[in-house]
């Protein structure tokens, strides 16, 4: 076989046809030099794509397989040990491989994640492209080009250096040769009804609806996220990239998601995100997330998930990579106006709540999260509260506020936690090139060092008590030490109500152990709680509560009637094809968590929560 690197001068030729929304089918052409390999080449699709943290690779979606060795067709297998790999037969003396497949977009929400329809296209290169398994992914190179539907309005990464659009309909996007990982971290979003909003000189945001009426009408939503740029510049001061697009889809077709990448990230939010700004709060803080992941994930990576290829990587340091940065996210979101400090102090005591009741905390230790992303693919468990689901999110957040709260007490305020992303997750330079910029892994002594360049403190024993052992409770001391504490009220905080309304449930955990969802179904069932002592299960139908139907209002009222001195509450449930009773303890009456400040003023919490930016 011929040396792999010979040929990797030549980029491949990558054409897809984006343009048949009506049956969400991508198609897909190669062209690549064989010259020189002898009897096979193995070529792959990516598998593990570090935004998703897992082996999650399109594999399932490609088909329609030919291969074509100038002109004759190859036969090919796959490579029995590893699925996302073909092995090609080249006929002797080949010259020119030719490809043509297509990715299968899921077209019903139960085949995976929906990425087209009619009015809105997401796409990921590396669901069309097949590439030389024996290179370095950073040495490949590719040529790459997309069809759209003819008028639609586009956004990607890779806009600049010498992008043009081409062709009779204005349709066809050609841009210049790329790199393997640069291509795959450079997604496309396009749609019919859209709206362009630069952000600042380098920074844009894209946001595509499913109708035009569900585009931004005024000026007061953008002026936020103009804001949360300046934030941002205040935290790191320096940016690890040239330009910066934001992808954001206002959808209820196209799925919700959210994604990062080196120089643009992937919003989808629900349809009403701007048409109904007052109801989407709790969504609001997804786009400083996101943005926060340039620094926190893509510049300074974790060195398990920078590898050479797509075929391997460890998950490693989530605490770090997601719970930072939803620190961060709701941070900034505050800082800059999308969110109320108020909101976010009540989004702090549910979050803290909800992992402080956790039971499966007694068994299974933060740092094994890491793995959820792996083994459970995101998708729905039945017992979440005793397995424990990607933790390392919003327990990390409450780790990273008490880190905040301990270096701006024992620093008198000199010092804060927004020191270190300055100094150790932004660039030790400005980036003059106005390109993006090589990441930086690093590892876990590391960062525990640039702490304790900060602020002494026995930062290892620290993260080691809350992250490698059993914390029979999630941390508390970043909510006290930031001058508040947590305590219960009898009617749901205003987050906690713009996230049922929002997302349609109600939560009665903190008192019966249930969450509710539509059509009176059971969404939730606290491990060792009173409706899993009653014999609750995810799921059921309550077909009706104290005699009377089922309605969250009718739930209510049954546990106010226990407030005083606890009762019971009976309920009539259907779970498959069986009706049957159950009652259900309950000693408090409706519980649900908000903060309540302690001491005077200043408090750290709200010094977090201010504006930096002026």
């Amino acid at each position: 076989m011929g040396n792999p690197a010979d040929d990797m001068g030549a980029p491949i030729e990558l054409g897809v046809d984006a343009s048949d929304v009506a049956r969400a089918i991508f198609w897909a052409s190669q062209t690549m030099s064989v010259a020189g390999r002898d009897g096979t080449i193995t070529l792959t699709l990516a598998k593990w794509l570090p935004a998703y943290h897992a082996p999650r690779g399109a594999i399932d979606r490609l088909a329609g397989l030919e291969f074509r060795a100038d002109g004759k067709i190859c036969r090919w297998q796959r490579d029995p040990e590893n699925p996302y790999c073909f092995v090609v037969e080249l006929p002797d003396g080949a010259q020119r491989l030719q490809i043509t497949h297509q990715s299968l977009s899921p077209t019903q929400g139960n085949q995976g994640r929906i990425m087209v329809s009619d009015e809105i296209v997401r796409f990921h290169w590396e669901e069309c492209l097949l590439y030389p398994a024996d290179a370095p992914i950073d040495d490949i190179l590719i040529e790459p080009s997309l069809r759209l539907p003819e008028g639609w309005d586009w956004a990607c990464a890779m806009a600049t250096g010498g992008q043009a659009r081409t062709g009779p309909d204005n349709s066809m996007l050609r841009f210049p040769p790329v790199d393997v990982r640069t291509l795959v971290d450079s997604p496309v979003l396009a749609g019919m009804h859209a709206h362009r909003e630069k952000l600042d000189e380098d920074i844009e945001l894209l946001i595509v609806a499913d109708r035009a009426d569900q585009l931004p009408q005024g000026t007061d939503e953008l002026a936020c996220h103009q804001r949360l740029i300046a934030e941002a510049d205040a935290l790191f001061e320096r940016r690890p990239f040239g330009r910066y697009y934001f992808l954001m889809a206002c959808s209820d077709y196209v799925g919700n998601m959210g994604l990062e990448h080196e120089s643009c990230s992937e919003e989808g939010v629900r349809a009403t995100y701007f048409s109904n700004w007052q109801s989407s709060t709790t969504e609001r803080d997804l786009l400083p997330h996101e943005y926060v992941h340039a620094w926190v994930g893509k510049y300074r990576v974790p060195a398990g998930n920078y590898q050479s290829d797509f075929s391997h990587m460890s998950n490693e340091l989530m605490w770090v990579y997601e719970g930072l940065t939803q620190y961060y996210g709701h941070v900034l979101a505050a800082r800059c106006g999308l969110i109320s400090p108020d909101l976010t102090r009540e989004a702090f005591a549910l979050i803290f709540a909800t992992y402080d009741n956790r039971p499966g905390r007694t068994w299974r230790p933060l740092a094994d999260t890491d793995n959820d992303p792996i083994f459970t693919a995101r998708e729905v468990q039945p017992w979440q509260s005793w397995q424990r689901s990607e933790d390392y999110y919003s327990e990390g957040l409450l780790i990273w506020l008490e880190v905040d709260t301990i270096i701006r007490k024992g620093s008198g305020g000199e010092r804060s936690l927004d020191d270190l992303m300055r100094t150790f997750f932004a660039p030790k330079e400005e980036n003059s090139g106005k390109e993006r910029m090589k990441p930086a892994p690093y590892r876990r002594e590391e960062l525990v060092a640039a702490l304790n360049d900060l602020h002494d403190h026995d930062w290892a024993a620290f993260f080691a008590s809350r992250v490698d052992g059993i914390a029979p409770h999630a941390p508390y001391s970043g909510i006290e030490n930031g001058g508040y504490r947590l305590v219960w009220t009898d009617r749901p905080s205003g987050w906690l109500s713009d996230d049922q309304i929002h997302h349609s449930y109600f939560d009665f955990s903190y008192s019966i152990g249930v969450k509710m969802g539509l059509g009176a179904r059971v969404l939730d069932v606290l491990w060792d709680g009173p409706a899993f002592q009653a014999g609750m299960v995810k799921g059921m139908e309550i077909l009706s509560v104290g005699g009377v139907v089922y309605s969250h209002a009718a739930m209510q009222d049954e546990l106010d009637r226990c407030a005083d001195g606890g009762g019971r509450v009976e309920l009539v449930v259907k779970r498959l094809d069986t009706v049957k009773t159950l009652t259900i303890e309950c000693p408090t009456g409706q519980r649900y968590p908000t903060l309540e400040a302690i001491g005077g003023e200043p408090r750290l919490l709200d010094a977090i929560l201010a504006s930096r930016a002026g």
